[in-house]
C-alpha cells in the first residue's frame, strides 16, 4: 500500500450512509499539541466549519490516467480495458477483458510478496480553493503550516477506506463479529485513537460497527465522546458525564494504574468472562517505553474488558491485570499486544506442560503483589482452552513470540508456556521476505487452507508479525512480515519460507475470523474466512497535519488464505516466499501465504453504474524510454478501480504498467509498473506532488512471474509457460492500493 495522489474530493458524504465518516459539520479541533493555538486560531470560518473547497473544473481536477512503458526491447501485450463510475461511492471500474491464463491476481496476492500500499500526493497546481478562503492553489502550493486547522480536511481524505471521524488513529484491535447485530452492525473494528490531536499520545480505543466492511457507524457516537475503552489518565480528566459513558458502574475507576498512560492493541474471545465478549489488551503504566532504550519493570500488563452492549461500552475488570508481567530473568525489549486463539495442533502439543504461573506486577506503583500470581485454583483441566502469545524481544538476543494458555474459567488465570518462536535479531530469511529485526508487535497465530481458516488436518500454520528494527532506510524502521513454519514437539514453530504482508507505508495488520456461507467449498474443514486489516500511516512527514486534521486509515479488508499453483520453473529450489508441495513429472507444485479483496470489496466494485472498455495493444519491440499513452475515456473521480492484464516475453527487459493522477503538463505523475528483470512491482513517486515536503521516494515490492506447467501465458519457454500478469489498482483520493 503506497500514498498516491493527495488531491481534492468533489464533495464530502454526510449520513449514515457515507462510505467513510466524513462530517460537513464537523467541529473545530483544538490541537493541544501545538503552542500558543487558541481555539480562535484553530477555526476555520466564523461558523466555526470547514469552507467549502471550491475545484477549478473536471479537466484540471481529474489529471490524466495512461499506459506507461520504459526500456522496452521486447514485446508487451496489454488487453482491452473496461472502467465505470460507482454510483455512491464513486468508484471507477476498469477491468481488462479476460485472457486465458492461470495466473494469480497480482495485488492481493502475497505469492511472490508484492501487496503494496502506496501514498502519493495531491495536483495542487490543477485546482484551486475559492479566494474567499484566503487560500489560491491554482499555482504554486502554500506554506502548509501557515493555514488554520482542518483546512484541507477533505482534501486528501479517502472515501473506500476506513477512518477515523477526524484526528490521529492507529492500529486496528478488538476486531470480531457478532452474528446478531447488537451494539450497531455484525462486523466490529475498534483502533487506537487520540481524539483532537494529529499526533501520537494518550492513547485509547475508538471503535466503529458495520454490516458489510465497508459502510462503517462510529460507536457509540462520530462526536467527542467516541472513546469506547479508556486509558486512565485521559479518562480522570473527562467531564463525568463523559466518565459515565466510557465507565459504567461496574467497570473500573480511574484509580486503577495499569493502564493510565495507554490502551494498547488487543484481541477478542467471543464467549469469554462471564459468558460476554471479551477483549484482553495491553496497558501502559510508564512511558516512554521503546526497543532501543532500557525497559522499566511494570510498563505492560496484560488486562481483562468485557461488553455486555455488543462494543458500546466496556467494563474493566477490577482486579487486572490477568498477566501481570514477562517470565521472570528475560531481559526484554517489549511485551504487548495479546493475541488470543484456539489451536487442537498446541493443545495436543502442550497437554503434558503444566506451565508457569504468571509473575506478580508493580501494582499501584509501587511493589509487586504476589498474591495476585496466576495458577490453577483447581488443576481442573478446561476442555478446548485458549492461547495467547504476547509480542517482544530480548535485548541483544533477538525477537521473539511468548506463548500462555488459559488457567480458569473465567479467563482470569493464564500460564506461561515458553517461546512459540524466536529468533536471532537483524535477521532477513530471504530478498522476498523482509528483516525480522530486534522486536516482534502486534503478532498473530492462524492455520489456514485454501478457502480460510483451517484448524484441523491439512491447515498450514503461520505467524504474522509487526517488526521492529530492521528497515532503518525508512518506513518508521518497521516490516508487516509473516511466516510459515512446522511445529516441533514442544511447541515450537520452525520456519520453512517467510514473506511480506505489505511493502508499503502500513504496519500492525490484526485479523479476525468470520463465519463462510454454509454449502461453500471445503466449508466442514474451512467454516470461517480470516479477514485482515493494516493501519495505512501518513507520509507527509507531519508536514500540513493541523491543515489536515486528520492522521492514518485502515488498508481495504483482505481475506488469508494458502495460495497454490503448479509451475514448470527451474527457480523453485530458491529461497524465497513459497514453498514446495509436491513434485511430478517435471512439474512443483508451490504454496505461500495469499491475500485477496474481501468478496465485500467485490461486491462494491459490481456495483458500478457505468462501465466502458479500453482498446488493449501490443508493442512489438523498439526502444522507449517512459513512453506514455493517455487512455481514450479519462475517469471524472479520484476513485476508481484498473485491472489490467499484461504479457510479457522471456528474458524481457521492459517496465511496464500504469499512469496515474499526471497533470496536462507533467509536473505531476506517479508511475506503477512492473519491471519484468528486477521481478519487482516498482511505484515512482518522484512527482507524485509539487508539495516537496512530503515524502516522495520511491516504492517497491517483489513479485515473480513464473513459467506454468500448462497454459496461461502469452510466452513459451524452455520451463513452461511465463504466466500473465494480473494487477489490479485501486485509488482512492490518497491511497492507493
Amino acid at each position: 500500500m503506497w500514498d498516491v495522489g493527495r488531491t481534492i474530493a468533489l464533495e464530502t458524504e454526510t449520513g449514515p450512509e457515507a462510505l467513510l465518516r466524513d462530517r460537513a459539520e464537523l467541529e473545530v479541533l483544538r490541537i493541544r499539541d501545538s503552542p500558543g493555538l487558541t481555539p480562535s486560531d484553530a477555526s476555520l470560518g466564523k461558523s466555526g466549519l470547514p469552507k467549502k473547497v471550491q475545484v477549478a473544473g473536471i479537466k484540471d481536477l481529474f489529471p490524466s490516467l495512461g499506459f506507461y512503458m520504459r526500456n522496452s526491447q521486447r514485446d508487451i501485450a496489454v488487453y482491452k480495458c473496461d472502467f465505470g463510475f460507482e454510483f455512491l461511492m464513486f468508484l471507477v471500474i476498469a477491468r481488462m477483458a479476460s485472457h486465458n491464463s492461470s495466473g494469480r491476481v497480482l495485488l492481493f496476492t502475497i505469492a511472490a510478496a508484492a501487496f503494496s500500499t502506496v501514498h502519493a500526493s495531491p495536483s495542487l497546481a490543477d485546482m484551486h480553493v475559492s479566494r474567499d478562503g484566503g487560500i489560491d492553489f491554482s499555482s504554486a502550493p502554500p506554506n502548509l503550516t501557515t493555514l488554520a486547522n482542518n483546512t484541507l480536511f477533505t482534501y486528501w481524505r479517502p472515501k473506500a477506506h476506513f477512518i477515523a471521524p477526524n484526528s490521529w488513529m492507529n492500529d486496528p484491535m478488538t476486531l470480531w463479529y457478532k452474528a446478531d447485530g447488537q451494539g450497531g452492525g455484525k462486523f466490529k473494528a475498534s483502533y487506537q485513537a487520540h481524539p483532537n490531536h494529529v499526533q501520537w499520545g494518550n492513547i485509547s480505543q475508538a471503535s466503529a460497527a458495520s454490516d458489510d466492511l465497508i459502510h462503517w457507524r462510529d460507536v457509540p457516537s462520530w462526536k467527542d465522546d467516541r472513546l469506547t475503552l479508556v486509558e486512565s489518565f485521559l479518562l480522570s480528566r473527562l467531564p463525568m458525564s463523559r466518565i459515565q459513558l466510557t465507565k459504567p458502574k461496574t467497570s473500573q475507576s480511574p484509580s486503577q494504574p495499569n493502564d493510565r498512560l495507554g490502551v494498547f492493541d488487543g484481541t477478542m474471545i467471543s464467549k469469554g468472562y462471564k459468558g460476554f465478549p471479551t477483549i484482553i489488551y495491553t496497558g501502559v503504566k510508564y512511558l516512554p517505553t521503546g526497543w532501543t532504550i532500557p525497559y522499566t519493570p511494570g510498563t505492560e500488563t496484560q488486562n481483562l474488558a468485557w461488553t455486555e452492549d455488543g462494543g458500546v461500552t466496556w467494563h474493566k475488570l477490577e482486579t487486572n491485570p490477568v498477566i501481570g508481567g514477562p517470565p521472570e530473568g528475560m531481559n526484554i525489549t517489549a511485551w504487548r499486544d495479546p493475541w488470543l486463539f484456539q489451536s487442537p495442533t498446541l493443545e495436543r502439543l502442550t497437554a503434558s506442560n503444566p506451565g508457569t504461573p504468571t509473575p506478580g506486577t508493580t501494582f499501584n506503583g509501587e511493589t509487586a503483589d504476589n498474591t495476585r500470581r496466576s495458577s490453577t485454583s483447581s488443576g481442573k483441566k478446561i476442555k478446548n482452552p485458549w492461547f495467547a502469545t504476547v509480542s517482544g524481544g530480548e535485548k541483544e538476543a533477538g525477537p521473539h513470540l511468548l506463548l500462555y494458555r488459559q488457567a480458569s474459567e473465567d479467563f482470569t488465570k493464564w500460564v506461561y508456556l515458553g517461546q512459540i518462536f524466536k529468533h536471532t535479531g537483524n535477521y532477513s530469511w530471504s530478498e522476498w521476505s523482509g528483516n525480522w529485526g530486534w522486536n516482534f508487535e502486534v503478532s498473530t497465530v492462524l492455520r489456514l487452507g485454501t478457502e480460510g481458516d483451517q484448524p484441523g488436518p491439512g491447515g498450514r500454520d503461520f505467524i504474522c508479525m509487526g517488526t521492529e528494527g530492521g528497515r532503518p532506510e525508512g518506513w518508521s524502521n518497521h516490516w508487516p512480515l509473516w511466516m510459515k513454519g512446522s511445529y516441533s514437539g514442544s511447541a515450537q514453530l520452525a520456519p520453512e519460507y517467510a514473506g511480506v504482508v505489505d511493502w508499503g507505508e502500513t504496519y500492525a495488520f490484526m485479523s479476525f475470523p468470520v463465519p463462510r456461507e454454509k454449502g461453500a467449498k471445503d466449508y466442514k474443514n474451512q467454516p470461517t474466512r480470516q479477514i485482515l486489516f493494516g493501519w495505512a500511516y501518513e507520509d507527509d512527514k507531519g508536514y500540513g497535519s493541523l491543515a489536515k486534521g486528520w492522521q492514518g486509515s485502515f488498508t481495504l479488508p483482505r481475506e488469508m488464505f494458502v495460495k497454490r499453483w503448479t509451475v514448470r520453473d527451474s527457480r523453485v529450489d530458491e529461497r524465497g516466499s513459497w514453498g514446495i508441495v509436491s513434485r511430478s513429472s517435471g512439474s512443483t507444485t508451490l504454496e505461500t501465504l495469499g491475500t485477496r479483496p474481501a468478496k465485500e470489496v467485490d461486491l462494491l466494485m459490481s456495483e458500478s453504474k457505468s462501465k466502458w472498455n479500453e482498446k488493449g495493444w501490443t508493442y512489438n519491440g523498439g526502444s522507449t524510454n517512459g513512453g506514455w499513452t493517455a487512455f481514450a475515456k479519462q475517469p471524472n473521480s479520484r476513485h476508481y478501480v484498473l485491472t489490467a492484464t499484461l504479457d510479457f516475453s522471456k528474458g524481457s527487459d521492459s517496465q511496464a504498467g500504469f499512469t496515474i493522477y499526471k497533470s496536462p503538463d507533467g509536473s505531476e505523475q506517479t508511475h506503477i509498473y512492473y519491471d519484468f528483470a528486477a521481478e519487482t512491482i516498482r511505484v515512482d513517486r518522484s512527482k507524485s506532488s509539487l508539495v516537496t515536503a512530503f515524502n516522495l521516494g520511491a516504492e517497491a515490492g517483489k513479485f515473480r512471474l513464473w513459467n506454468m506447467a500448462t497454459g496461461g501465458g502469452s510466452s513459451e519457454t524452455t520451463n513452461g509457460l511465463l504466466e500473465s500478469l494480473k494487477l489490479k489498482v485501486i485509488v482512492d483520493n490518497s491511497i492507493v492500493e
